[in-house]
C-alpha cells in the first residue's frame, strides 16, 4: 500500500499548496518519494540490517528537497537579492542536487558494501548479560539527568565539544541501551526510574534551554526506531506522533526564544514548557478560527526543513558571482579529529558556514559570532566543484554510511552496538550540515562511545542468554543471519 499512499500524499500536497508548483518540481518530488519507498521495500525484503538507515536518509532528502517545494518559502535568503523570489527553474535545479546527491550516496553505499562483501563485524561493546545493568550505564543516565536540569557544563571552553558528547550524546546511548534491554528482561526499579527521569528531563531541557525542538523529539523518534530491530516494521504510530508534535510546537519556537532573550519566561523547571505549549495552542487556535492563514503557520516548519532556497542561491551565484572553492574547507575534516584540548587554536568547523554566509549575502561579517547557517553538504559540494562535487561528496558519505550500517546494525550486532548506532543516527539524518560538521561530529561521537562502552574480550557473552526465546537471542546479537531468516515466518 506504500505506492498508492505515496501517490495520495503527493496529490494532497499539490492540491492544498498555495504555491505555483511546476510539473518538473512535482516530478522531482515524486522521484524523491519513490526512492524512499523503494528503499524501505528493499530493506524489508533483504533483512540484511536491523535498522532501515538508508530509508531514513532517503526520507530526510524527501523532506528537505521534495516536501519543501510545497511550502511557502521561495524567497532568496541573500540580502544581495533584496527579498526577491527564486525562479522555478532554479528551485527545480536545487531539487536535482538533492536527487543526484542521494543517488550518489546510494552508489557509494552499494560499492562499499560490495567491497566489504557484506561482512559484519562484531564490535566489543557492553552486552546484556544477566539481570544487572552495568554501573557505567546508570552513571551516564544520572549525568544526563543532571545536565538536562542544569545544562551542559564548560560552555565556551576548549573542552566544550567533548563536554557535549560526554554529557549529552552518551547518556542518550545509555538510555537507548535500556530501551533495548527491556525486551530481554524486566528492568529493575532503579533502571526504570533513571530512564523515565532522563526522558522527562530531556523534554523539559529542550524547552528550557533555547527552545530546542530536536532535543524534545529525537529521543522519542529513536525509541520508536529501536523497536524496529525486533519488530522489523517502521514505528508508524511513533513517527506520526513525532510529526504532529513538530507541527504543533515549531511555529511557536521563535516566539519562545524571543521571550527568553527578553527574560519574559520564568526560570522554573517547567515554565518554558508550559509557555511553549500555551503559545502553540494560541497560534493554532487562530488558524482554526480563521484569524491566521494555514500557510503562514506551516511556513515556520517548512523553513526549518528545507534546503531548496540555500541550494538555489548557490546554484544561482556559482561560479558567476562566487568562484568554485575547490575544496578549500575540506582539510578541516582531518583537523577536526584532533581534540581541541590538544590544539586550543584549532580552526572552528563554522569556517565553512561563515564563508557561505558572508560571500552569498546571508549574514554581515560582524554578526558571524552569533549566527551560523549551513547549506547542506551536497550544495557545499557544488559550491566547491560544481556537479562533480555533488557526486563526489555523495560517494564519500555513502561509503561511510555503509560502514556505519554494517558496524552497528548488522544481524550480528549486540544491543549495545545498536544503542550506540542509534545515538549516532541523528547525525546521519542532519543532511543540512556542511561536510566537516556532518562527518566530523559523527566520528568524534563514535570514537568517544567506543571508549566508554568498550568491553574487554574476556567479558564478552559467548552464548545466548539463559532461557531466551529465539527472538531474544537474535536481539542479544548471539544468533547469525541464517537464524534470523529462519524466523521470518
Amino acid at each position: 500500500m506504500l505506492w498508492p499512499a505515496g501517490a495520495v500524499l503527493l496529490g494532497t500536497l499539490w492540491s492544498i499548496s498555495s504555491q505555483d508548483v511546476s510539473p518538473t518540481e512535482f516530478f522531482f518530488a515524486g522521484a524523491l518519494l519513490a526512492l524512499t519507498i523503494q528503499a524501505y521495500i528493499a530493506w524489508s525484503r533483504a533483512r540484511s540490517t536491523r535498522i532501515p538507515v538508508w530509508t531514513l536518509v532517503c526520507a530526510a532528502h524527501f523532506v528537505f528537497y521534495g516536501l519543501a517545494i510545497f511550502g511557502a518559502l521561495r524567497r532568496s535568503p541573500s540580502m544581495f537579492d533584496h527579498g526577491s523570489d527564486l525562479s522555478n527553474s532554479v528551485l527545480s535545479e536545487a531539487m536535482l542536487v538533492g536527487i543526484v546527491g542521494l543517488c550518489s550516496m546510494g552508489t557509494g553505499r552499494i560499492a562499499a558494501m560490495h567491497l566489504m562483501g557484506q561482512k559484519s563485524f562484531r564490535l566489543s561493546f557492553l552486552e546484556a548479560e544477566g539481570s544487572r545493568t552495568p554501573t557505567r550505564i546508570q552513571t551516564l543516565l544520572l549525568l544526563g539527568i543532571l545536565v538536562n536540569i542544569f545544562g551542559v557544563p564548560f560552555f565556551g571552553t576548549v573542552v566544550w565539544n567533548i563536554s557535549m558528547i560526554v554529557f549529552s550524546a552518551l547518556p542518550l546511548a545509555a538510555f537507548l541501551w535500556l530501551v533495548l534491554v527491556r525486551r530481554l528482561r524486566k528492568l529493575s526499579q532503579l533502571d526504570f526510574l533513571l530512564a523515565t527521569a532522563f526522558l522527562a528531563t530531556r523534554a523539559i531541557s529542550g524547552a528550557k534551554f533555547n527552545a530546542s525542538l530536536g532535543t524534545v523529539v529525537v529521543p522519542l523518534l529513536l525509541v520508536g526506531v529501536a523497536d524496529v530491530s525486533l519488530k522489523r516494521k517502521l514505528p508508524w504510530p511513533m513517527i506520526t506522533a513525532v510529526a504532529c508534535l513538530i507541527l504543533f510546537l515549531q511555529p511557536g519556537k521563535g516566539t519562545i526564544r524571543h521571550e527568553m532573550s527578553r527574560g519574559d519566561v520564568g526560570l522554573g523547571m517547567t515554565d518554558a514548557v508550559v509557555r511553549w505549549v500555551d503559545v502553540s495552542i494560541s497560534s493554532w487556535g487562530d488558524v482554526f478560527a480563521g484569524r491566521a492563514p494555514l500557510d503562514e503557520q506551516l511556513s515556520a516548519t517548512s523553513s526549518r526543513s528545507s534546503l531548496l532556497t540555500m541550494t538555489g542561491l548557490i546554484l544561482d551565484k556559482t561560479p558567476d558571482t562566487v568562484p568554485y572553492q575547490l575544496g578549500s574547507s575540506y582539510p578541516l575534516l582531518i583537523k577536526n579529529l584532533i581534540p581541541r584540548v590538544l590544539w586550543p587554536d584549532k580552526p572552528s568547523v563554522n569556517v565553512a558556514n561563515q564563508f557561505f554566509q558572508v560571500e552569498y549575502g546571508l549574514t554581515d561579517r560582524q554578526n558571524l559570532m552569533s549566527v551560523s547557517i549551513a547549506c547542506g553538504f551536497e550544495a557545499e559540494g557544488y559550491m566547491n566543484f560544481g556537479w562533480a562535487g555533488v557526486v563526489g561528496v555523495g560517494l564519500l558519505v555513502g561509503s561511510v554510511l555503509a560502514i556505519y550500517e554494517l558496524a552497528f546494525f548488522s544481524n550480528a550486532s549486540t544491543l549495545s552496538a545498536i544503542a550506540v548506532g542509534l545515538a549516532l543516527l541523528p547525525g546521519f539524518l542532519t543532511i543540512e550540515s556542511q561536510l566537516v560538521q556532518y562527518l566530523g561530529g559523527i566520528l568524534q561521537l563514535a570514537f568517544t562511545a567506543g571508549v566508554i562502552f568498550h568491553q574487554g574480550k574476556g567479558k564478552r557473552l559467548s552464548h545466548a542468554l539463559p532461557g531466551a526465546t529465539q527472538t531474544e537471542r537474535l536481539a542479544s546479537g548471539s544468533s547469525g543471519a541464517g537464524v534470523w531468516r529462519g524466523s521470518r515466518g
